[in-house]
């Protein structure tokens, strides 16, 4: 049996772009966040600034309204001042993509 999305974002994705296009988005997310964050300690400022956005809005369009409003922060963070991220910062990123993680993986099938 599949599952159905785990919450209104997922839904709504789905209706527009159909299940198994979904699932495989949310495969890529699933995927790509915990790179992704931890590349966040690396790089450029203009680079931790990208990608702090786009995880920002990747998290908003799998309803983890809480991980988009960490990342939104975080963006603020390296946007407004000089000071690098804590590794606490990171780590906080990570628990609350994991708090979510479960829903997802379930809806992903992966």
């Amino acid at each position: 049996m599949i599952p159905p999305p785990p919450n209104e974002a997922i839904e709504s994705l789905a209706s527009i772009l159909g299940e198994d296009s979904t699932r495989e988005i949310v495969r890529l997310f699933l995927s790509d966040f915990p790179q992704s964050v931890r590349r966040l300690s690396s790089g450029s400022r203009e680079e931790q600034v990208v990608i702090a956005h786009g995880l920002k809005s990747s998290a908003l369009h799998m309803g983890a309204t809480g991980l988009s409003q960490r990342m939104a922060a975080i963006e603020r963070k390296l946007s407004a001042t000089p000071e690098a991220l804590s590794p606490e910062e990171v780590f906080a990123a990570l628990a609350e993509f994991e708090a979510v993680e479960p829903g997802l993986r379930g809806y992903a099938g992966s």
